[in-house]
């Protein structure tokens, strides 16, 4: 069973919000293709429901990636649930629905691994109450070994780390976050043990001192024969692909 402690292999290819170069992005179809693909792990985003639940889904607002309207974090989870989160991509997949986090580790527990990134744009307090609802669920499907919990909002992940330090760790960067930064440095300081940058960000140096720290470095979202061969010119750990099995062939060509 894949384990973010024990990588066994690298880079790791992570399908970014699942296979979303071949199916609607964070949805159980692209999961099951990003699978089937031999993707080694899948990364999706939560964002929580007016009652609590934790859904997946990547923008605050739902008219981008469903048919309904408004924010995430003011719908219940059944208002959700009656939307089509799949008809925007093709209308073969309008069936498909918002999944909850849930919902994913019932499909996809044992088959892969799972980065959990977690998105929150509301109060401290709400935030603060995806982190805890994400670690809960995390703990109540037995999974803190092939989980790999993210953010670009590095207030949630030390409150991980509080909350369950069995729980891999990683620490997203947007590119003008690295100006007087160092992502190693922050990565060291509150114990986290991954950094995720982009293509824009990404040095040789970084990877070279975050390895000598022992934090691992991945790369997103890397869909270009270039970009992975430059990630893997520089020993990059994880890439972050929306197209697994094409990212398989890439890098199993000389």
């Amino acid at each position: 069973m894949f384990s973010w402690s024990e990588v066994k292999h690298q880079p790791v290819i992570v399908a970014h919000r699942g296979a979303s170069a071949l199916a609607p992005e964070n949805t159980l179809a692209a999961f099951r293709q990003a699978i089937n693909d031999g993707a080694d792990a899948l990364e999706f985003d939560v964002r929580l429901t007016k009652d609590g639940e934790v859904v997946v889904i990547h923008d605050g607002k739902l008219e981008g990636t469903t048919n309904g309207s408004g924010f995430v974090s003011e719908k219940t989870l059944s208002e959700l649930q009656t939307l089509s989160a799949g008809a925007w991509f093709h209308k073969k997949f309008s069936v498909e629905r918002i999944p909850t986090l849930d919902e994913v580790f019932n499909e996809v527990r044992g088959k892969v691994g799972i980065n959990v990134e977690m998105k929150a744009d509301a109060d401290r307090q709400s935030e603060f109450d995806l982190a805890d609802r994400c670690c809960q669920i995390i703990k109540e499907h037995y999974a803190e070994n092939i989980v790999l919990l993210s953010s670009f909002q590095h207030h949630l992940i030390k409150r991980t780390r509080e909350l369950n330090s069995n729980i891999a760790t990683g620490l997203l960067f947007h590119p003008f976050q690295l100006i007087s930064r160092s992502p190693v440095r922050i990565a060291q300081r509150m114990g986290a043990e991954f950094i995720i940058l982009s293509g824009a960000s990404l040095r040789k140096s970084i990877v070279r001192k975050a390895h000598e720290r022992e934090i691992q470095v991945g790369e997103y979202t890397i869909n270009t024969p270039a970009r992975i061969n430059r990630a893997r010119r520089y020993a990059v750990d994880v890439i972050f692909t929306d197209n697994p099995a094409w990212a398989k062939r890439i890098l199993s060509s000389p």
